[in-house]
């Protein structure tokens, strides 16, 4: 456990294109051990939160969007243990191997942007041409040398990696009423999100994007069980 936290750490540190993730002699275990850190970082995290907002530090995020839904638990239970980590992880770290993939990821941050500061579903059709945008400067720039955008591609990664942690982060503030209106410290108040955002990146540069799925749900799961022991 402390060698694995140990490896997090160093990679969370700076960031690196893996080639092979690598093979686990027992997933489960590993599963286990890493939905544990998971755990730790993301109830730290929201213990930080929930101090901030507490000692008057930074305001209060207000009510949650999931205390007035009228949703079943049965329904609550398959869209958090399953349907969000399928989702998450698919946009979020699915395309964290591919250079291509991350400009995609790019446009669809830049329309998912533009819709909550437009508060209009429209302006995400913005999306296809932010990527036609972005994959033309690439096309006539870097397309041509595989080594100089290698390269690039290795040099932007460590940032980029943190980015997407922190835009996983942040989409989160749909939890809340106030929404996108909580920026710019909307980051305090989704500290839990970017702590396991940042160990799902881990999960997934490392051991492939299954692991990355599996532990998504585990962690969602272990949550669950949590509140409602609490409860």
């Amino acid at each position: 456990m402390i060698e694995l936290f140990k490896d997090i750490a160093n990679y969370l540190n700076s960031p690196y294109l893996t080639s092979i993730p690598k093979r686990a002699d027992r997933p489960w275990l590993l599963l286990c051990r890493l939905a544990v850190i998971c755990l730790f970082a993301g109830v730290g995290a929201g213990m930080l939160s929930g101090i901030l907002v507490q000692s008057g530090l930074v305001p209060s995020p207000g009510p949650s969007v999931l205390d007035k839904q009228q949703i079943s638990q049965t329904a609550f239970f398959f869209g958090a243990v399953l349907f969000a980590p399928l989702i998450e992880e698919s946009v979020f770290r699915a395309q964290l191997r591919r250079f291509s993939g991350s400009l995609l990821f790019i446009a669809f941050i830049g329309g998912l942007i533009l819709m909550a500061v437009t508060q209009t579903y429209w302006a995400f059709l913005i999306t296809p041409f932010i990527f036609i945008f972005l994959f033309t400067v690439y096309r006539f720039t870097l397309a041509g040398s595989i080594t100089r955008k290698f390269r690039f591609w290795t040099n932007l990664f460590p940032w980029y990696f943190h980015f997407t942690a922190i835009c996983f982060a942040l989409v989160h503030l749909g939890n809340f009423e106030k929404g996108i209106s909580l920026l710019p410290l909307g980051i305090l108040y989704t500290l839990p999100q970017l702590a396991i955002g940042l160990v799902l990146g881990y999960a997934r540069m490392n051991y492939g994007l299954k692991y990355a799925i599996a532990l998504h749900a585990l962690y969602n799961l272990s949550l669950m069980s949590l509140l409602l022991f609490k409860s």
